[in-house]
């Protein structure tokens, strides 16, 4: 970070102090999700253990890792380089990517799930890079100043929705790519439907969440 100004430092900050913010908001849904389903125990484990020692664990760590390398590559960023950036820091990105760590390699659909992942961090470097040259000091402020509508931030981030649709509905397609989460190298029995699910609430859940943020950075002007 040693290029960056003391705002664009300053900025690098306030973007990953929020996305862990909504990373661990999300967190707390699949929290919720999984005392329902499970009804408080799951393979003789109690489910908020399971929660904690998986999901608190291994899964929170490794999006941080993605948001981290995201960053990284958004600083880098100066219009032509993305080619040459996600060459150099595919193999890491990949490595902690959620779709891939829970899907089966040997599928015939895993390389497209990660075309898919990569093609999403195509366009997501040129985001970040705008949100760490804007001005303001808070989050809000710098989405903002970066995108100057409601409009214009719905047209940035439905790009990556189009991703995150096109995940869906290839596994929903080939439930059978999933790989059940594993607690001290043990598979846990939970049916793929099972795991379906959880992936699309979560997906519902953050649609909702946007919808709500986007009406927080452009709240509706009164006649």
């Amino acid at each position: 970070m040693e290029s960056l100004t003391e705002e664009e430092k300053k900025n690098v900050y306030v973007i990953k102090r929020e996305f862990i913010r909504e990373l661990d908001h999300g967190l707390g849904k699949i929290k919720k999700l999984i005392s329902r389903v499970y009804s408080g125990l799951l393979t003789n484990i109690p489910s908020n253990i399971f929660y904690y020692l998986y999901f608190r664990g291994d899964v929170r760590n490794n999006v941080i890792n993605q948001i981290k390398i995201s960053l990284r590559m958004a600083i880098a960023y100066n219009g032509n380089n993305i080619d040459a950036l996600i060459t150099t820091h595919k193999a890491d990105y990949l490595k902690n990517d959620l779709i891939s760590l829970h899907c089966k390699k040997e599928h015939p659909i895993f390389p497209e799930l990660q075309e898919i992942t990569i093609n999403n961090l195509y366009s997501r470097v040129p985001i970040l890079n705008a949100l760490i040259h804007a001005h303001g000091n808070t989050y809000d402020e710098l989405v903002k100043n970066a995108f100057t509508s409601k409009e214009e931030v719905r047209r940035v981030l439905e790009i990556q929705l189009i991703f995150m649709d096109q995940w869906i509905e290839l596994i929903a397609k080939n439930k059978d790519v999933l790989v059940a989460p594993r607690i001290l190298e043990v598979e846990l029995p939970i049916e793929k439907e099972t795991i379906f699910k959880i992936i699309v609430e979560t997906y519902e859940y953050g649609m909702e969440r946007l919808e709500k943020k986007l009406d927080g950075f452009f709240p509706p002007v009164n006649p």
